[in-house]
């Protein structure tokens, strides 16, 4: 078990892509449904992936506060929310980094994970 990890959350059609970065490089890639069960495996593969996890979401209105309440149950955990404009901002310094690497489905989350291992 890591020590921190940074994951990117991005919420599209009832499902949440999760991306992991350790040491600068995508290290795991899954989706998981929007519903109660999809939640709580999300909430426990974060769990036993490392000990202080750092997470980044963009901000998707209801769905993300619904994930929040599965997020809280998580020891040591810190969510970052990310509005439209921050995110633009972000992906216009970080995208070059990731942008080759992706699929186009995860690039969204990645780009979230990678400023979740960028920011203090």
């Amino acid at each position: 078990m890591t020590v921190q990890s940074y994951f990117g959350l991005d919420n599209n059609e009832n499902v949440w892509r999760l991306v992991q970065r350790s040491g600068g490089k995508t290290v795991f890639l899954q989706q998981f449904k929007n519903t109660v069960n999809g939640l709580d495996e999300l909430a426990g593969f974060i769990k036993s992936r490392c000990e202080k996890p750092r997470i980044y979401i963009k901000s998707t209105g209801c769905a993300a506060l619904g994930l929040l309440q599965y997020l809280c149950g998580i020891p040591g955990v810190e969510v970052v929310f990310i509005s439209q404009a921050g995110f633009n901002q972000y992906q216009a310094c970080f995208s070059k980094s990731i942008g080759g690497n992706s699929k186009a489905a995860s690039f969204e989350a990645e780009i979230l994970a990678d400023c979740a291992e960028r920011m203090i």
